[in-house]
């Protein structure tokens, strides 16, 4: 392990209990060292510290998605996503309505300032008109 490897106080202390301390010493693991002289072998800094670096990356990870998700919130990606969707489904193969389903001729949107005009006046024409439109508005349909 890198306490092994690392020449401190501990490594005295080792001398003192193991006889030939680290000349006559070889690692077992990593697989990579395994047969090398202890006091040949140098770990690099993500080997001997394995949890910090998996930590870091998973909080970044974990950071980094709570980012995407507030961007997402913010910016509607969510919405995006789903017209996103819509549009590309609607590209690939349009569906075409059985005739019996459809009801109106046209929707009619309007604003609300608008809506005398269109109630009383187009709508009237427009469905009094020879031959007649289905209209549909929110409102009444």
């Amino acid at each position: 392990s890198c306490e092994f490897l690392s020449f401190t106080q501990g490594q005295q202390a080792l001398a003192q209990v193991l006889s030939d301390w680290p000349e006559n010493y070889l690692c077992d693991s990593p697989s990579h060292v395994r047969g090398q002289r202890v006091q040949d072998t140098r770990l690099s800094l993500t080997e001997c510290h394995r949890v910090a670096v998996v930590s870091v990356v998973c909080c970044a990870l974990f950071l980094l998605l709570l980012l995407t998700g507030a961007l997402c919130h913010h910016f509607h990606g969510l919405w995006y996503m789903k017209m996103m969707w819509a549009w590309l489904q609607a590209k690939r193969k349009p569906r075409k309505a059985p005739r019996r389903d459809v009801c109106y001729d046209a929707f009619v949107s309007y604003s609300e300032q608008d809506s005398y005009w269109v109630e009383n006046l187009m709508v009237q024409e427009l469905e009094h008109f020879q031959p007649p439109f289905k209209l549909c508005l929110h409102k009444r349909d």
